[in-house]
């Protein structure tokens, strides 16, 4: 022990710990206000907070409820928080509100910073049209990430604090705030599939419905590598077919160098596999199918009108409740019930009617939820019988 701290008053604590530790050490006389010893020196210049005291030894006392030490404590043994006047706390809290806005500012960006990159991550040199549609992943990733997360749609969220400690209930308090994102991109590591394949997993919420969706996507770059190697030969023989690209859609296709599945959020919040194919209707490329698939699930209450998206509609109406009743729907009861009428009308349709009237009734379904402000309200004077035996009749909401 340094000699000089054996001084009078150098070690006078009222800390039991101390006490225990400095046996011996420990002169009868207190610290001063003005010449504290080296161990209430420390203890004051690390203490920048005050913490609820509403103990008494063991047992709670109730006058004591929401008080802090400084509250009950002499002037001199406040914290710094509690020692500043109003405007410097004022300027103090300003200060740090605007620390607190920037980190959140940098942290939700970083969601889009991070995803980008990572769907990057499945480009592969020579394969431009691959590329391509991993750009268009890109941008459709961009466009719903830059429409915004709130308390209800947001699939990822982190808490950020400022760096002083202070109970809420105290009036100098700064609370915490939150970065989230409505879409978020992650490597999910996969313990048993192949050696070399990447899995990204991106999440996000019907932009109406709140149902969240998982697409996994796996990209194995070496299967990537060797269909890049051989590319040139395959544009080119495919040139004589330019209908149906059936040389390169079959190379591709053997090649199996990207693959997705889609997932729906179950009742439990778990995941419910949605046997979702597109098998190249959107292009030759996987990426186009990813791309397309990720805007019309964030438009699936829309797209699910469409009568060859039986498999979507599937558990939609189900979903769409447990997403309401969990507070991540964006739509009115009302319009939600009147989605589950049109999807009910439009399955009896494709039993009963002619496909040109089916489309027409889809047209017609289709140009009424456009308008947002359709079905928000109560419609009294007929149930949801009564709504499907009309769209039966081409005469829904006409």
């Amino acid at each position: 022990m340094n000699e000089d701290n054996k001084e009078v008053g150098v070690w006078a604590c009222e800390s039991e710990g101390a006490i225990a530790l400095f046996e011996g050490e420990i002169p009868s006389e207190e610290c001063q206000e003005k010449a504290k010893c080296s161990w209430c020196h420390l203890k004051w210049e690390t203490r920048s907070f005050c913490r609820v005291s509403t103990f008494e030894g063991n047992a709670f006392s109730a006058t004591d409820a929401g008080k802090t030490r400084c509250d009950k404590g002499a002037e001199g043994d406040k914290c710094k928080l509690c020692l500043m006047g109003q405007q410097e706390w004022e300027e103090y809290a300003a200060e740090k509100m605007e620390q607190l806005e920037a980190e959140v500012k940098g942290a939700t960006n970083a969601y889009l910073v991070d995803g980008i990159a990572k769907l990057n991550e499945m480009k592969c040199r020579g394969l431009d049209s691959h590329n391509k549609s991993i750009d268009l992943c890109i941008a459709a990733f961009t466009d719903i990430f830059n429409l915004g997360a709130d308390d209800q749609n947001w699939v990822m969220r982190e808490s950020h604090h400022v760096d002083i400690d202070v109970p809420y209930t105290i009036p100098r308090s700064i609370p915490p705030s939150a970065s989230m994102t409505s879409i978020w991109a992650y490597e999910d590591e996969d313990k048993y599939g192949p050696r070399g394949m990447k899995k990204i997993c991106i999440e996000f919420r019907g932009k109406e419905s709140g149902i969240k969706y998982r697409i996994d996507i796996k990209y194995f770059h070496e299967r990537a590598t060797k269909l890049a190697g051989r590319i040139d030969d395959l544009v080119q023989a495919n040139s004589l077919y330019p209908a149906s690209d059936a040389i390169l859609r079959g190379f591709v296709v053997a090649s199996d160098f990207l693959d997705f599945q889609v997932n729906r959020e179950d009742t439990d919040g778990g995941w419910d596999y949605l046997c979702i194919d597109p098998s190249g209707d959107f292009g030759v490329w996987p990426g186009d199918d990813v791309a397309t698939l990720i805007m019309c699930l964030y438009d699936d209450l829309k797209t699910a009108l469409d009568p060859a998206m039986y498999t979507l509609r599937h558990g939609l109406d189900d979903a769409s409740k447990i997403a309401f009743l969990n507070g991540n729907s964006k739509v009115s009861i009302h319009r939600l019930m009147a989605y589950d009428a049109a999807y009910e009308s439009i399955i009896n349709a494709t039993k009963t009617m002619p496909t040109e009237d089916v489309h027409s009734l889809v047209s017609k379904l289709k140009q009424n939820f456009s308008d947002p402000e359709f079905a928000n309200e109560a419609q009294p004077d007929f149930d949801e019988a009564m709504l499907q035996e009309g769209a039966l009749e081409g005469e829904w909401y006409e």
